[in-house]
């Protein structure tokens, strides 16, 4: 599995880039918010993460290998998870992420059908089967801390003790931390959340309550 790549930037097409890595050139496909970033690099040295697939039918077809690059394992990440959809093949989710993937999450996490509705490649069925099998999977991406390195944590608290075992808030911490959050931001967030009475079994349960909280 090739995880990251490095090399120079030769070109940027619509759906692929071409990457300079002697003594070969590789063809890389992006999604559209990848190539709004990177398309102003030609010439430069970038690195990609990178993820491998193969395209076609195993039966009787033709079967392509594909390099898929992001500008951070992040947004690796939240691909294979957008793939995982009945219905979302790996084209179709490249072709869907036209926006930054916070903000992405942040309209699966609030169900928001019809804006999801109008991303390329997505009709309001799908959308509903993505909200559907996605909305208590992608609550750690929309608390990804903004491009200026802001964030909308809330201040520390000190209200009760924790309503969550320790290792449901160690993970929790753990994913903040991998989204860009700092460990006192992190740690605040959190300490906001377990204040109140409620119980948390789940990162999962964590987290969204976390971005409930941190809602304008």
């Amino acid at each position: 599995m090739i995880t990251q790549i490095r090399g120079v930037l030769r070109s940027v097409q619509e759906e692929t880039l071409t990457l300079g890595v002697e003594p070969f050139e590789l063809e890389v496909m992006i999604p559209e918010h990848t190539r709004r970033q990177i398309q102003g690099k030609v010439g430069e040295t970038v690195t990609l993460h990178t993820t491998f697939y193969i395209e076609g039918q195993a039966m009787g077809g033709r079967l392509t290998p594909r390099l898929v690059g992001f500008m951070s394992t992040i947004d690796r990440e939240f691909f294979d998870t957008f793939c995982s959809v009945d219905g979302v093949g790996m084209k179709k989710a490249l072709r869907a992420m036209v926006r930054p993937v916070r903000e992405i999450a942040r309209t699966i996490q609030e169900q928001d059908v019809k804006t999801l509705a109008t991303f390329p490649g997505i009709g309001e069925a799908t959308a509903e089967r993505i909200v559907a099998k996605l909305r208590r999977k992608v609550g750690i991406y929309a608390l990804i801390v903004n491009a200026d390195g802001t964030t909308s944590a809330p201040a520390p608290s000190n209200g009760e003790a924790a309503h969550a075992q320790p290792d449901v808030v160690s993970d929790a911490y753990a994913m903040l931390l991998a989204v860009g959050h700092s460990e006192m931001q992190a740690r605040a967030a959190i300490d906001r959340v377990l204040a109140g009475r409620k119980k948390y079994k789940s990162v999962s349960d964590l987290i969204e309550a976390i971005y409930q909280q941190e809602k304008p």
